[in-house]
């Protein structure tokens, strides 16, 4: 989007985020006295049952594991509460990592889990929404039916309105809340000794903090349908983010004639008057679910809507930096006909900062194009990410840009020279830990997104690795990120040193058409869309103008350097060459005086 288009998607949307991250804010310190606190609001007995499950379940899930009965090890973590189930859901998503048969146990945990009594939700919703119990048009239906998926958090139920529209209603999960403070007091508890003995190198109660302060976050149903109204403001039919197309029309679906047709996301309409903060009401939905089968598999034929999912997830995390942190298997759902996705579940959602949004672009680009690790160590620092002791050491700057090299050439496959390919091969997740590995050496100062940002794009490389074990994420991202430098819509300084070192060309010290031209080739070849588009795009903003203007500036400049020079050697050469003649011609006289003399002499 243009200037124009940023600021008017951000005063129209702006209202809702600061609702959202006041919200946020208010869950975080709930969750921070919880933390803080010495001991949790559950009996001292009652903990003590809780560690005896934690470390029977523990002793029986590594017993199962080699046993390779990994059914039995998801009905196990199932009984752990909503804590637990987290870590198993983000493991569903990556079967090339705990092994497709274990993913595709855990998956079930993502919609399928112990159901508890249908007639006490009815009674919660009876008691948190009165109005909703009210409007139901057959609760006795409702109950006969019961519920259609079960969650770590709630369980959902689909019903008609006397008003006759069909909604999904969530009912939150009894005494959930008591269960996670319980294991937040546990887990701290065991992070602080982790690090009290120095048995890891990460700030593990750190971590613990940003887990468990963006599970208390999931509990409130309220934040939640605040997520889903932001949300639906940028990426609903009526949504102000104009998804980059680099790969929305690349993941385009083809119709019987071949055609491609555009592909839709879908949010849920959400009911705010029926709302409370263990009851939400959405519009329903028809779809299924993206991931299938027993081992929880994407379809190869819907690699596309995988695809769109992630162009969806580039333009949260680079674009409007409102960004749903949880895609599983089980909160996105395949469209009838397959037209596009259905997001769900929004109780995670996190706000990324423009400034790191933009260094994040600045970072692949300049890793990618560039392989300058130097500019990329100093990213971190004007980020803020390493804290000045480190920005100011000459010494560790320089082991931090030898470590971020050493990590890209352990995860990063770079194209041999004359292949065709343009960007390496990576595994998403392998560069993650590599870079987690660099935290506690360097002090990286990880904002409280980071790993669920992370953890959101590692799961959709994971379900498109389940359907093309060739599937390479960096080809979406790269191209997103250049078409973001070339365009530099928020004028970001970041972008704007970015853009001119892409432009930059070492052999003639200077900017250069051709090097512009590369960066346009590469955009265009990754993603099918004329260079001349992705030409206009960047030229359609003051700094894409600007850009060209500079460099069309250095490259006449060089050229005229270039005349001038070659008219001052080719003026040297003249007169060198008039001196040179001038002087030979004295010579030639005198030899032939000689040469006269001699003869006459010998005459």
């Amino acid at each position: 989007m243009d200037n124009r288009e940023g600021e008017n998607a951000s005063s129209s949307s702006s209202s809702s985020l600061d609702v959202v991250t006041s919200r946020n804010r208010r869950n975080i310190k709930r969750a921070n006295v919880v933390l803080t606190q010495k001991q949790p609001r559950m009996p001292l007995i009652e903990i003590a049952k809780r560690v005896q499950l934690l470390v029977q379940t523990f002793v029986r899930c590594a017993a199962k594991y080699a046993q390779k009965d990994y059914e039995s090890i998801a009905s196990a973590i199932s009984r752990l509460g909503p804590t637990y189930v987290k870590f198993a859901q983000a493991a569903a998503s990556r079967g090339d990592l705990v092994g497709p048969e274990l993913a595709g146990a855990l998956g079930q945990l993502q919609d399928d889990m112990g159901r508890f009594s249908d007639q006490l939700a009815i009674d919660t919703i009876r008691e948190e929404s009165p109005e909703l119990y009210e409007d139901i048009e057959n609760v006795e239906e409702m109950l006969e039916k019961g519920s259609v998926a079960a969650a770590s958090l709630c369980q959902v139920y689909k019903c008609r309105l006397k008003t006759q529209e069909v909604v999904a209603v969530k009912v939150q999960r009894p005494n959930i809340r008591e269960q996670v403070e319980a294991d937040a007091y546990l887990l701290r508890l065991a992070a602080s000794y982790l690090e009290k003995f120095n048995l890891v190198e990460a700030k593990a109660v750190d971590a613990v903090d940003e887990f468990v302060s963006r599970l208390f976050e999931e509990m409130d149903f309220e934040n939640e349908a605040e997520n889903v109204k932001k949300f639906n403001s940028l990426y609903g039919p009526e949504g102000t983010a104009k998804m980059d197309d680099v790969v929305n029309g690349a993941a385009g679906n083809s119709d019987n004639s071949g055609r491609k047709s555009k592909l839709e996301i879908k949010v849920p309409k959400v009911y705010e008057e029926y709302t409370s903060k263990k009851v939400l009401v959405l519009e329903w939905i028809e779809g299924t679910p993206l991931t299938s089968g027993e081992l929880r598999e994407v379809d190869p034929k819907d690699l596309p809507l995988v695809r769109l999912g992630i162009a969806c997830t580039l333009s949260q995390l680079i674009e409007t930096g409102v960004m749903h942190a949880d895609p599983h298997g089980g909160n996105l759902i395949k469209l009838p006909d397959n037209r596009g996705l259905a997001y769900l579940d929004f109780g995670l959602v996190s706000t990324v900062p423009e400034q790191v949004r933009d260094g994040l672009v600045a970072a692949v680009s300049l890793m990618v194009f560039k392989k300058d690790y130097r500019k990329v160590a100093n990213l971190f620092g004007e980020l803020m990410l390493v804290p000045p002791s480190v920005m100011n050491d000459a010494v560790k700057m320089k082991d931090l840009e030898d470590a971020l090299e050493d990590a890209a050439n352990k995860t990063l496959k770079f194209p041999e020279s004359g292949s065709g390919k343009i960007v390496p091969e990576i595994r998403f997740d392998e560069l993650l830990f590599a870079l987690l590995a660099l935290v506690p050496r360097f002090e990286f100062q990880l904002p409280p997104y980071f790993i669920n940002n992370a953890r959101a794009l590692g799961g959709l490389e994971g379900m498109a690795r389940s359907a093309d074990g060739t599937f390479n994420v960096l080809k979406e991202v790269y191209p997103v990120a250049i078409r973001r430098v070339l365009k530099n819509p928020n004028q970001s300084e970041v972008l704007r040193k970015t853009a001119r070192t892409l432009a930059y060309d070492d052999a003639i010290g200077g900017l250069a058409f051709a090097s512009l031209l590369r960066v346009l080739n590469d955009a265009a070849n990754l993603t099918q869309i004329p260079r001349f588009k992705i030409a206009f795009d960047a030229l359609n903003s003051s700094e894409g103008r600007r850009l060209l203007l500079e460099t069309f500036k250095a490259e006449i400049s060089r050229r005229v350097r270039a005349v001038l020079d070659a008219l001052f050697r080719r003026g040297r050469r003249e007169g060198n060459g008039s001196s040179n003649s001038s002087s030979g011609g004295g010579s030639s006289s005198s030899s032939n005086s000689d040469s006269s003399g001699s003869r006459i002499v010998i005459a």
